[in-house]
Order: structure tokens, then C-alpha cells, then sequence
């Protein structure tokens, strides 16, 4: 899953998509404009203090009770 932000009206839209794409092939739900930027969520970047992954570290993988 990863984040889009349409660059013509700003809205936001998940999308699951392949590794490696890049959005240029999405178009926005809100406005229809393709062509769509990809933003770093911060539900896709472990070890980022208020993802949903917690404060673990990069390794923890989930498993917190080794990292706290």
C-alpha cells in the first residue's frame, strides 16, 4: 500500500500497487488528473516514533518486548 498526492488539486489516495511504481499510471479520484506523486507514509516506515509500527527500532519486525 502506498500513499498518492495528486499534484494538480492535492488530494490524497492509497493505491496498492507493485514495488518500484511510481504513480505515473494512477489518475486522482478527485479530479481525474493522471499522474500521481508518491509520498512516504508513515505507516510504511518502521522505527518512526507515531507509526503504527510504534517506537521499535528498524529490526524489531513487531516483536517490541527485546527493544523497550
Amino acid at each position: 500500500m502506498y500513499e498518492f498526492r495528486c499534484p494538480s488539486c492535492g488530494s490524497l489516495t492509497t493505491e496498492l500497487c507493485k514495488l518500484g511504481e511510481n504513480g505515473e499510471s494512477l489518475s486522482c479520484p478527485g479530479c481525474g488528473h493522471k499522474g500521481l506523486a508518491k509520498k512516504i507514509s508513515k505507516f510504511s516506515s518502521p522505527g518512526v516514533k507515531g507509526s503504527s509500527g510504534g517506537t521499535c527500532s528498524p529490526g524489531c519486525h513487531g516483536n517490541c518486548s527485546g527493544c523497550h
